[in-house]
């Protein structure tokens, strides 16, 4: 893999990771203009396929320029994983719209806040991988567990939101509409970890092999 390769394909997962970030900039304008949520959903949507195209290329691109298959999934699911938490937003976005949500619960605001949160963690970890070298592993260690942390909270907070639900009095339309909410952004968090792990192997590899997984050829 030549060094313009290895550029190209950290250039379009980072245009993955950019394009979820445009998606919670946009989810988060949707709970503050919770009328416009058809419009804005499918703004998000549009963002959802464009994902679909940078993947499309990214995978096209590697397929062609790594010959080895394990290597070449290792990387296909860095990236591939990525392009599943941009789905999972969009999807999101739609059950809001599926269960015509009308008001924003804070609940559903700090869930989506800390979606934000998480993304931006993610984008750091992604360029951290980009110039990654033994010498500042620690760096990323302490990356992974800022991105693992969001998960550890919000799952805190998913139980005591799903607690509420359940022992206050709710319209039980509200009750389903929050919780599938709820579970959506789970969902997320889920897909978040399963891409931190895919961050933390291909160091692993490239420290165990002292090759860089998207190393280029020289």
């Amino acid at each position: 893999m030549t060094i313009e390769d290895r550029d190209y394909l950290f250039d379009q997962a980072q245009r993955l990771s950019e394009i979820l970030n445009e998606e919670c900039v946009e989810l988060l304008g949707m709970l503050e203009k919770i009328e416009d949520r058809v419009a804005i959903s499918r703004r998000i949507n549009k963002l959802e396929d464009d994902g679909d195209h940078v993947f499309h290329a990214f995978a096209d691109r590697l397929h062609a320029v790594e010959p080895d298959p394990e290597r070449r999934m290792t990387i296909f699911q860095m990236a591939r994983h990525i392009e599943d938490c941009v789905d999972m937003i969009d999807e999101l976005s739609m059950t809001i719209v599926r269960y015509n949500t009308r008001t924003v619960s804070p609940g559903i605001k700090a869930s989506v806040n800390a979606i934000a949160g998480c993304v931006k963690k993610e984008m750091h970890l992604l360029n951290i991988l980009r110039t990654y070298n033994p010498e500042n592993k620690e760096l990323f260690i302490r990356a992974i567990n800022e991105f693992d942390a969001f998960k550890v909270d919000f799952y805190k907070m998913y139980d005591m939101l799903i607690f509420g639900l359940f022992s206050q009095a709710h319209d039980t339309v509200d009750i389903i509409r929050s919780k599938a909410i709820y579970d959506a952004v789970k969902d997320i968090f889920k897909a978040f970890e399963v891409s931190a792990d895919d961050c933390y192997k291909y160091v692993m590899a490239r420290d165990n092999d002292n090759v860089d997984a998207l190393g280029a050829d020289k």
